[in-house]
């Protein structure tokens, strides 16, 4: 699958596994491995030719904090002890895995305090 930066600068991908990617600003686009595509398409990367909304960010097919919800309540249905770290938050590393693409503790953080605040309701 090709695609292109949503912007006119280039677009770079670094995943958990070590792999990087730099995804051109240009018309053309660039091939992108099955492995990167998930992580770009979460930061907006499009398919050549295709129109990009000026208001609009990130791929309307695919909403980040959505699919870090989802995976935060995966981890507490899982039971799973090495999810979280000693003070109960979720444990970062293992949470990066099971999206496929790397996450902030502070944008995780935020989303965990909504989770877990009903997740004790």
């Amino acid at each position: 699958m090709k695609l292109r930066s949503p912007s006119n600068e280039p677009l770079h991908i670094g995943l958990t596994s070590g792999h990087t990617l730099v995804i051109p600003a240009n018309d053309e686009g660039v091939e992108v491995p099955l492995v990167f595509r998930r992580e770009a398409l979460s930061r907006g990367a499009v398919v050549p030719g295709e129109q990009i909304d000026p208001s609009a960010t990130g791929n309307p097919g695919f909403v980040r904090e959505e699919a870090i919800r989802g995976a935060l309540n995966d981890m507490l249905d899982g039971g799973k002890e090495d999810d979280f770290t000693a003070d109960g938050k979720p444990n970062l590393r293992k949470l990066n895995t099971r999206l496929g693409f790397q996450v902030s503790r502070e944008e995780v953080d935020k989303i965990w305090d909504e989770v877990s605040v009903g997740d004790n309701d």
